[in-house]
């Protein structure tokens, strides 16, 4: 009996002293340096815990630790105006490491870091020029590659390989996709879906730019995968003789623009759009015969003008004098 008791009574008094131990080593958890190994955190993820559970709480290279235990009022002096608290990286090699995708762990000075991966990494590539999603030319995959990696561009990809066209015709699309033309008369290589629209209510029904009724936007979408070239909605419901923007809706944060080549039908557009010119291409030719510096700056005219403006073709306008003295002169 007396046996039983001291053995209760030692548990009872190593369970207490582990959590002394762990309360006595008790530290602060932090998400990420303020720079790179500068030694000094400001984003709190956990407080009073030890070093061993705040990095195996994280597979995030960035986590850190310290030792002190700071009162709030400290804590947000050293936090808002003092640099950040002194603290140290949890990892120290690249074990156990998770890099977001296309990085991947290496070691330097002594130090894990997540690098964009190489490219001898993964498939074979074909070589030669590649035409990226942000409709810009790159000298190889390898170095679209790199630009999307260093600049956090998750959405760009191969569009297809080669030089990038103008048009689908010396273009070749690879995973059997089809090439066609958006409405900007830039080609893009997409999937074409195999399956069948599946039938659906009169409600569903959809006006297309080209003055047709379409059963959906599936149905129109097919259509345009045929022709190789996008068909925009020009508003829901099927197309109407004599319509106007007055009588048709148009969808939140969208605009009814005259098309002017179509007899002044109306269409929804999208005018609440924002131009970035590094990361877009141009300029084009307006059906007005007005150059732009990109599709979007022409959209955003067209939204001030109310009326439709489409893309002519990629490139400045030619004016009509040239456009003779190049027929004369060749």
């Amino acid at each position: 009996m007396n046996a039983v008791v001291f053995h209760i009574s030692l548990l009872l008094i190593l369970s207490h002293l582990d959590l002394f131990i762990k309360f006595t080593f008790a530290g602060t958890c932090w998400s990420t340096m303020v720079r790179r190994n500068n030694g000094r955190c400001k984003e709190l993820l956990y407080e009073r815990i030890s070093k061993e559970d705040c990095c195996s709480s994280s597979t995030s290279i960035a986590t850190a630790w310290s030792a002190e235990e700071l009162d709030p009022s400290t804590l947000f002096f050293w936090r808002m105006f003092g640099g950040g608290v002194r603290c140290l990286l949890c990892k120290e090699s690249c074990q156990n490491v998770e890099c977001e995708p296309g990085k991947s762990c290496v070691v330097r000075k002594g130090t894990p870091k997540c690098v964009c991966s190489s490219c001898k990494e993964g498939k074979k590539k074909p070589k030669g020029p590649v035409c990226g999603t942000d409709g810009r030319t790159y000298r190889n995959w390898c170095r679209m590659k790199k630009k999307s990696c260093k600049q956090r561009l998750r959405n760009l990809s191969v569009a297809y390989y080669g030089v990038c066209q103008s048009s689908c015709d010396k273009i070749s699309c690879p995973d059997s996709k089809t090439c066609l033309l958006d409405q900007n008369l830039t080609p893009h290589c997409i999937h074409c879906s195999k399956k069948t629209c599946p039938a659906v209510p009169k409600q569903r029904q959809v006006c297309g730019s080209d003055g047709l009724t379409y059963k959906s936007a599936c149905h129109l979408r097919e259509v345009a995968c045929l022709k190789g070239r996008a068909i925009p909605i020009a508003y829901k419901g099927f197309c109407r003789d004599n319509v106007t923007c007055h009588n048709i809706h148009c969808q939140d944060r969208q605009q009814c623009l005259l098309d002017m080549e179509a007899g002044g039908r109306p269409r929804c557009v999208a005018c609440s759009i924002s131009c970035r010119p590094k990361l877009l291409h141009g300029p084009v030719c307006g059906t007005n015969n007005s150059t732009y510096q990109t599709w979007c700056h022409m959209m955003q005219d067209a939204c001030s003008k109310g009326y439709v403006i489409d893309t002519k073709h990629s490139g400045k306008c030619v004016s009509f004098a040239l456009w003779i003295s190049e027929i004369v002169w060749g």
